[in-house]
């Protein structure tokens, strides 16, 4: 019996570990807008830090009634890039900020596609 449980206890700390594994723990890339736009493909799907001006700023609520907040982020040289968080956020148009969270050139929901966009995890 003892060996049975040593098998079970070994596949447990085998799974957790594959599943860990699968998570990036690397920080995010401190880029900018213009970059991200030049190399969307090496940005596509990695956490990235841009720094910029909020523009066209869109407070909304899901079908679910979850809230989120679109914006576009503005460089320095004036590369635009779509920013998407959950929650309202108490921003302003032209304030300057920080976005960190993961690039996509495509985002595909069930309803349509989204492109060159940042899913935000924070916003400072």
């Amino acid at each position: 019996m003892k060996r049975y449980a040593l098998k079970f206890v070994f596949s447990i700390f085998l799974l957790v570990g594959i599943v860990l594994a699968n998570f990036s723990i690397c920080p995010a890339a401190d880029t900018t807008a213009e970059k991200i736009i030049t190399k969307k493909d090496s940005y596509d799907g990695k956490q990235v830090s841009v720094k910029g001006t909020v523009s066209n700023l869109k407070f909304r609520t899901a079908n679910v009634k979850d809230d989120y907040t679109t914006f576009v982020l503005v460089g320095g040289s004036g590369g635009r890039v779509n920013v998407f968080i959950w929650g309202n956020l108490k921003l302003k148009a032209g304030q300057k900020v920080q976005v960190t969270g993961v690039y996509r050139k495509v985002r595909k929901t069930s309803q349509r596609n989204y492109y060159n966009e940042i899913e935000a995890s924070q916003v400072k």
